[in-house]
């Protein structure tokens, strides 16, 4: 998606609802407005009004209508790894972008996650993948949780027509096993956000929370 790579972008108009004169407002596809004021994104991100212009624009020519479906998100992801299988992780991806729930993603919320993504201390990142992790959002990461995660990871990085099912499947095993490990501080089966970034934020660990930030996002 365009409006992932520009993000830092400049330029733009100075009104509060930050439109832009290409927008046809004649379109046969309705047109989604933003339900927040420039005000609004500006207190809940770190971008800049000359910023937000810029992704809007950028955003608007990715997506006319002013929102994205799972569908449409999942074929531009899957632009960005064509040997692989992206749909299963776009899905997660999607669900994480998509806080309210709607069904779509906006303009708003793909920008509020950009903020965390780009500006966000590492505390703020790491809370996001967390989330990220915690497929129904229960506060909670379950083992089989953070299995379908790795799994999904797994399928973006090696070829459909490459894959060896009992090499895959062991590895994801030894990986959903030695993280949960670390994770699951009270050997509960069950691990909290707490937990996490407890573990995450350590000292001799950050450094390898932080690669784990670059890989396990948007890869």
């Amino acid at each position: 998606m365009n409006v992932v790579r520009s993000a830092g972008g400049g330029g733009g108009h100075n009104d509060n609802s930050y439109k832009f004169e290409n927008e046809n407002s004649a379109s046969i596809n309705p047109v989604r407005k933003p339900t927040c004021s420039m005000a609004d994104l500006l207190r809940k991100t770190s971008f800049t009004k000359d910023e937000i212009r810029h992704l809007y624009r950028t955003f608007k020519q990715d997506c006319p209508s002013g929102e994205v479906s799972k569908s449409h998100f999942s074929s531009i992801f899957s632009t960005l790894f064509p040997g692989g299988e992206c749909f299963r992780y776009a899905t997660f991806l999607f669900r994480n972008i998509d806080r309210s729930n709607s069904g779509f993603i906006r303009f708003e919320d793909l920008i509020v996650t950009l903020s965390i993504l780009i500006h966000g201390s590492v505390e703020a990142r790491l809370s996001w993948t967390f989330d990220l992790y915690d497929l129904n959002k229960d506060g909670m990461l379950t083992r089989t949780e953070l299995s379908q995660i790795i799994a999904s990871i797994f399928q973006l990085m090696v070829p459909v027509g490459k894959v060896n099912f009992a090499s895959v499947a062991g590895a994801i095993e030894e990986r959903t096993n030695r993280l949960f490990q670390s994770w699951d501080k009270n050997g509960n089966g069950l691990v909290y956000k707490e937990d996490f970034l407890q573990y995450c934020l350590q000292d001799d660990t950050i450094q390898r929370s932080i690669a784990m930030l670059k890989t396990d996002i948007f890869l």
